[in-house]
């Protein structure tokens, strides 16, 4: 692992430094959490913080702090999980699994046009209606719960929708 990485990420004892674990929320710096024996991780977390419980081993913990550093590129992007949850700057929100398979074409070609019929698609494999007002309606969901993080579908009148922030 190369320095440059390892310095971008910083190591925080957990709990007994959850001050600093704030600290690099609030800074924007990478957090690796070493929960210490007998205590449990924190229940939630930012996309830019990881936890490990020592002792790790050397391969698991550069794997994880290059994980941290390959995020630290995304903050400028959307990020969508596996799990359902979109991540945007400081900001995560749960989606449905209709919302999910919407967003990732959106979220793939972030800025850039998505059209109706490729979406429609998406609805008609997923076993929902794809009827033009159905779309629309799902949209409209979808715009709801990215307003969260800060994000917007915006129409690109007669041809589809841009994915981009507020």
């Amino acid at each position: 692992m190369t320095t440059h990485v390892k310095n971008r990420v910083k190591f925080v004892r957990w709990p007994a430094e959850s001050d600093m674990r704030e600290q690099c929320k609030v800074r924007g710096h990478l957090c690796l959490l070493v929960v210490e024996h007998g205590a449990a991780p924190p229940e939630q977390l930012s996309l830019y913080e990881d936890w490990v419980r020592p002792p790790i081993v050397q391969e698991d913990l550069q794997a994880r702090v290059r994980q941290l550093a390959d995020r630290a590129v995304l903050k400028s992007k959307p990020v969508l999980d596996p799990a359902g949850l979109l991540y945007f700057k400081d900001s995560s929100v749960t989606l449905s699994l209709t919302q999910c398979e919407m967003l990732a074409p959106l979220v793939a070609r972030y800025g850039q046009i998505i059209y109706r019929t490729e979406l429609r698609e998406i609805l008609e494999h997923s076993g929902s209606s794809s009827s033009s007002n159905a779309l629309d309606l799902h949209v409209m969901r979808l715009r709801r719960r990215l307003q969260l993080v800060g994000l917007a579908v915006r129409n690109v009148w007669g041809r589809g929708f841009v994915l981009e922030p507020v």
